[in-house]
C-alpha cells in the first residue's frame, strides 16, 4: 500500500510540475501513474477471485450469479476509473455520462438476480 501511496503522490508531484509549462505532459504524466496503480491493483484481484471461489463452494451459490457478481464490479471499477480520467482532463461532462451508461448497464445485468430473489421469495410465501 505504501509504494502505492507513493506512486501516486510522485505523479501527482511531477503533474504539477510540467502543468505549468506543458499542460498536455501533465495529463500523460497523470494518466501513466493511474495506469501504474491500475496494475498493481490487479495483482490483488487474483486473492480476491480465490477468495470467492471459496465462499461460493461454501455457499452452494450459482456460478452464473457470482459471475453477475463479478461483471457488477468490473463496470463498476472500469467507469470510475474512465470518468475520473475524463474529469482530470477537464471533460466532467463525458465522466457524467460515463458513469451514467454504467449505472444502467449494472441494471440490466443485475436482471437475473433480481429474478431469482423474486422466484426465492415467491417460494418462501407459498405462492
Amino acid at each position: 500500500m505504501i509504494r502505492v501511496v507513493m506512486i501516486g503522490f510522485a505523479g501527482v508531484i511531477l503533474a504539477l510540475l510540467f502543468q505549468q509549462q506543458r499542460r498536455e505532459y501533465a495529463l500523460y504524466i497523470s494518466l501513466g501513474t493511474a495506469l501504474l496503480i491500475l496494475g498493481f491493483s490487479v495483482e490483488k484481484l487474483s486473492a480476491v477471485m480465490e477468495s470467492i471461489r471459496q465462499i461460493q463452494e461454501y455457499t452452494g451459490v450459482d456460478s452464473s450469479m457470482i459471475r453477475i457478481l463479478l461483471k457488477m464490479i468490473g463496470i463498476t471499477y472500469v467507469s470510475e476509473f474512465a470518468a475520473q480520467i475524463c474529469r482530470d482532463a477537464g471533460y466532467g461532462t463525458l465522466g457524467k455520462q460515463i458513469e451514467m451508461f454504467a449505472k444502467l448497464s449494472i441494471m440490466a445485468v443485475s436482471v437475473p438476480i433480481l429474478l431469482a430473489l423474486i422466484e426465492t421469495v415467491e417460494g418462501l410465501m407459498g405462492v
